[in-house]
């Protein structure tokens, strides 16, 4: 299951430079456009846009795995080690919650817009509200996982809540 999930979110930072690389190359075309020839891609800009919500959300589902979200861990490294357990899972329970809202507010949006269209390039709605369901679904799933893992395995909190010495330089 490991190599699984590790070669599903080496597929996702893949995608996720491509889409980075797309972003790049749909605004640079559109200045050199309108600098140049005084035109350009009417689309171009909205797409850039939507790719970069799909950018910054993927990336949030590909931190949270990696638990490479900003975190302030002086408070916990100096707590006893029942309470740096129970920390953290107040913390990911908070974390659960927070995802089910957006996945809640996501999914009303996704109702709602199911008959819209982008202006520019005609593409459902739905689609570009769609990956707050995606995102609060797979960090839900994550944060939970991670609880279950420190439940199972205690001795696990270090690895889990707290960063790293070079992190924390």
């Amino acid at each position: 299951m490991k190599s699984f999930t590790d070669k599903l979110f080496y597929g996702v930072q893949v995608l996720l430079g491509i889409m980075l690389a797309v972003m790049i190359i749909l605004v640079f075309m559109n200045v050199v456009l309108r600098f140049f020839f005084n035109s350009g891609l009417v689309w171009s800009e909205e797409v850039s846009r939507y790719v970069f919500v799909y950018v910054i959300y993927l990336g949030a589902i590909v931190a949270m795995k990696e638990n490479a979200h900003l975190g302030v861990d002086t408070f916990i490294k100096n707590t006893p080690e029942k309470l740096k357990w129970l920390l953290y899972v107040i913390g990911r329970v908070v974390i659960v919650a927070v995802m089910a809202i957006l996945f809640k507010g996501s999914l009303a949006m996704v109702i709602q817009s199911s008959t819209a269209k982008a202006a520019a390039t005609g593409l459902p709605l739905s689609v570009v509200y769609g990956i707050g369901l995606l995102t609060g679904a797979a960090i839900i799933l994550i944060a939970v996982l991670n609880i279950v893992d420190v439940i199972r395995n205690p001795q696990s909190i270090h690895k889990a809540a707290l960063m790293s010495e070079a992190d924390s330089d």
